[in-house]
């Protein structure tokens, strides 16, 4: 890891975006590791996790747009700058995991209740942490498919990494601005970068955490852990219609048309099995919305925690 090459790139995507954040250290208990948070905003706690393999950077554009709101971006254990958890979570303890990894973060912040804004495995995590723990989880705000649910179509090159030799030769390959651009087309946004829309800044953090974090390794092992090379993703960690017709809180999704992991239909599915959940679907964006379509996620946060601060009163 080369942690200071790693912050000068996530400055320089924070000035891009116009983010002044807060950087501090809190101690999770459960995967037995310090954690860093980025905070920004005074107002209602927003809590952001990311998915994998990712960093609480990738939020940086739609945070900048919510200075009414207290932010919270979380480099999930084993990714940015956050040590690894002292064990890797399986396809049998994942679930448990995602659900009191964020217990402990609300408890390391004092944080008695607050909105979860997820995106692809940040997003099953909101969506487990929901379920877990309805009494502190106040609004969803869900950006692009989660990871897990009903229909989705895992990443290809998750399949890569399970087969053997190539998956160790895929983590051994130096990262470079190309193998950058390669990820963000395999996540649908091939258009976006094409127009411009996701810039240099983007390019260079991407670039930056495959190269000076341990980020892409640490999500390597997880995702070994959660399945097998042939079957993929153990099935038992989806989560069901049943369960997430007891989603209680005010939820959105905002989704990619281009999204790989689930288009249109499947998004609007998901949304119908959410009591009282509505979809944005943005044209021309995959599944990082955050970094091409930053104005409808943060639109979609102020209304949840407008919802979420009348029901308080």
């Amino acid at each position: 890891m080369n942690e200071q090459n790693y912050r000068e790139v996530e400055q320089a995507l924070f000035r891009d975006a116009g983010l002044k954040a807060e950087e501090r250290w809190i101690q999770l208990p459960t995967p037995g590791v310090r954690a860093r948070a980025l905070e920004a905003g005074n107002g209602p706690a927003v809590v952001f996790l990311h998915g994998g393999p990712s960093t609480a950077a990738v939020w940086a554009y739609v945070v900048a747009a919510l200075p009414d709101v207290r932010a919270i971006l979380l480099d999930r254990p084993g990714c940015g700058l956050s040590e690894p958890p002292t064990s890797v979570p399986d396809s049998d303890t994942l679930p448990g995991y995602v659900t009191q990894l964020t217990r402990d973060v609300f408890d390391a912040l004092e944080l008695e209740r607050a909105v979860l804004v997820g995106s692809s495995f940040g997003g099953y995590s909101a969506l487990r942490s929901a379920l877990a723990m309805p009494e502190r989880v106040r609004a969803l705000v869900i950006a692009g498919c989660p990871a897990f649910a009903p229909g989705w179509a895992p990443p290809k090159f998750f399949s890569l990494l399970r087969t053997p030799v190539l998956g160790r030769l895929i983590l051994a390959m130096p990262a470079t601005r190309g193998s950058a651009k390669m990820f963000l087309k395999q996540m649908g946004e091939g258009a976006a970068l094409k127009s411009g829309t996701i810039g240099k800044p983007v390019v260079e953090w991407v670039h930056a955490w495959q190269k000076h974090t341990d980020t892409m390794r640490n999500d390597a092992r997880m995702i070994l852990a959660a399945g097998k090379w042939r079957q993929g993703f153990d099935p038992s960690l989806e989560v069901t219609a049943a369960e997430l017709a007891g989603v209680a809180c005010p939820t959105v999704i905002v989704s990619g048309s281009d999204d790989p992991l689930g288009g249109d239909e499947l998004i609007a599915s998901l949304a119908g099995m959410i009591p009282g959940a509505r979809a944005t679907m943005v044209p021309g964006i995959g599944h990082l919305p955050m970094l091409g379509a930053p104005a409808p996620i943060a639109a979609a946060i102020r209304d949840v925690v407008a919802v979420a601060e009348a029901q308080a009163v």
